[in-house]
Order: structure tokens, then C-alpha cells, then sequence
């Protein structure tokens, strides 16, 4: 596909990946054979999707962008080669699956993910970690600084606990912002996520334990107390923290995923 005439769109956070030594890296990184599902969220301009698409038994792209998806199908598109034109935070990827009779296949997901949106895709990715084999993303890096950051630092959060709880995440690359057409002010980070076997929490848990991580952090500079007090007894808080050798005035910045667990379920059970 030609791509001087395309148009990057601002609003939909676009900065094409231009560099073929990084792409045929990242490509390289998925270790790619012929028995393989693909899923590449956003596919831009096929940069990353020629290099794949003929190498797997069944690639689906997912693009946002009319004009990009188009030209993609148009390009690319085969028997084992499936363009979507949607948003991928509303992809039944299930229902999906059973339609292309794919189970028990796992997905390797591939996509450079725009800022604006980045999080919500991670959370997404999260709730179909079981049909997911990989992911190899590429983020803003301080986004990424967030996926790997350790307890106690200012980059850890919401985002780090929930993407902890779902997979383990490992740096690849980092990608100098010379490697996009538009060139963003910013670098990039190339993460490999790999789901979990072992599940922390039962499946009916687990959106009420991010609930209580999210209104944990709801106010990072207050201690865990004042975020929970609207719903936790003071004195069972500071035994259970105790317990865990935490403060009893701590944030919850200092506690990591298997503190948040701990104390989730203990504070459940009364």
C-alpha cells in the first residue's frame, strides 16, 4: 500500500511505524508459524499486517479508520485474511472465534496503541486473556513505564495492578519517535504480555476487586484509609495491613498486587 497519500488523523491518534528494521522486528518477536491466529489491533497502513498476514493461519485485522480499512482489504485481504472496521473495545472476540471456528486456537495480538486509548485496550486485552496465547504492544513509553513499574514509585497504579493481575509483562524494544510518519514528540515502547495460568481470584471477583483497586487510587496523595472509608471499618483495615507489614497511615502506591489480593479477601470474608 502507498503511503504518501495517506493522511495520518489526529483525533484518532495516528503516527504511523515507517521504519522497516523495527517492523521486521516486532514481527520477528511473535515467532510466527503457519498453525498461528493473529490479531492486529489497528492495522495503519499494513506496514506491520504484509509481513504477517501470509504467515498464519488466520490473521484478523481490526482498523477504526474507513479509508485505511479499505485500502487494507484491498490490498491484503485472502481466504485466511479477515478486515474488520470497528472499534476493538466492542469486538465479540468469543463470538468471533466460534463464527471462524477457531477454538481451541489462542491468539497472538499485535498493535501499536494510540495514547488516547491505550488503557482501556490493556483492560480490554485483560478480559480475554484466557483465548489470548501473547501480546506484543507498542505504547507511548510512559505508559509502558506503568505496565512495569514496582510498588512505591509514582508510575504505579491502577493500570500496573490490572495488567499484573492478567499477564506478565516483559520490555522488548524502545522506539525512537524518528520511526513514525508523523514523528510524535514522544518515544515509544515495544511490551510483550503473557496471560497468567494461575487465576488470583474467582471470575465473579474480579471486577469488584478492580473496583476496589481503582477507588483505592482514587485520591493517590490520601492514605489507603481516606480512599476506602466509605466502605471499610478503620480498625479491621489497620489489623489487615499489619499483618501484611504495612503502616496503618500507608498509600496504596506501597502495596503490590498480591498485598491488593490479600487484603481484598480478608476484608471480604469480615
Amino acid at each position: 500500500m502507498s503511503r504518501q497519500e495517506i493522511v495520518a488523523k489526529k483525533g484518532l491518534g495516528q503516527n504511523f511505524l515507517n521504519d522497516m528494521t523495527m517492523i521486521r522486528r516486532i514481527a520477528a518477536h511473535l515467532e510466527l508459524d503457519a498453525e498461528d491466529v493473529v490479531l492486529e489491533i489497528g492495522c495503519g497502513t499494513g506496514a506491520l499486517t504484509q509481513l504477517l498476514a501470509p504467515k498464519t493461519r488466520q490473521f484478523i485485522g481490526v482498523e477504526l479508520d474507513r479509508n485505511l480499512f479499505q485500502k487494507l482489504e484491498d490490498h491484503y485481504s485472502g481466504p485466511s485474511v479477515l478486515f474488520l472496521n470497528q472499534d476493538i473495545l466492542k469486538l465479540e472476540l468469543a463470538e468471533l472465534m466460534r463464527e471462524l471456528q477457531l477454538f481451541p486456537a489462542k491468539l497472538k495480538v499485535v498493535g501499536n496503541l494510540p495514547y488516547y486509548i491505550s488503557s482501556p485496550i490493556i483492560e480490554w486485552l485483560g478480559q480475554q486473556a484466557g483465548r489470548i496465547e501473547s501480546a506484543t504492544i507498542m505504547l507511548q513509553a510512559e505508559v509502558a513505564q506503568r505496565l512495569l513499574a514496582s510498588p512505591g514509585t509514582k508510575e504505579f497504579g491502577v493500570l500496573t495492578l490490572i495488567t499484573g493481575y492478567h499477564f506478565a509483562c516483559t520490555k522488548l524494544m524502545d522506539v525512537r519517535p524518528g520511526a513514525f510518519r508523523p514523528m510524535p514528540k514522544v518515544h515509544s515502547t515495544v511490551l510483550r504480555l503473557e496471560p497468567k495460568t494461575l487465576r488470583l481470584l474467582d471470575l465473579d471477583q474480579e471486577s469488584v476487586f478492580f473496583s476496589f483497586i481503582k477507588q483505592a487510587f482514587a485520591q493517590r496523595r490520601k492514605t489507603l484509609w481516606n480512599c476506602l472509608r466509605a466502605a471499610v471499618d478503620k480498625e479491621r483495615l489497620e489489623a489487615i495491613l499489619n499483618q501484611l507489614g504495612r503502616p496503618p497511615n500507608c498509600r496504596a502506591e506501597v502495596l503490590s498486587l498480591e498485598d491488593f489480593v490479600a487484603l481484598f479477601k480478608q476484608l471480604r470474608t469480615g
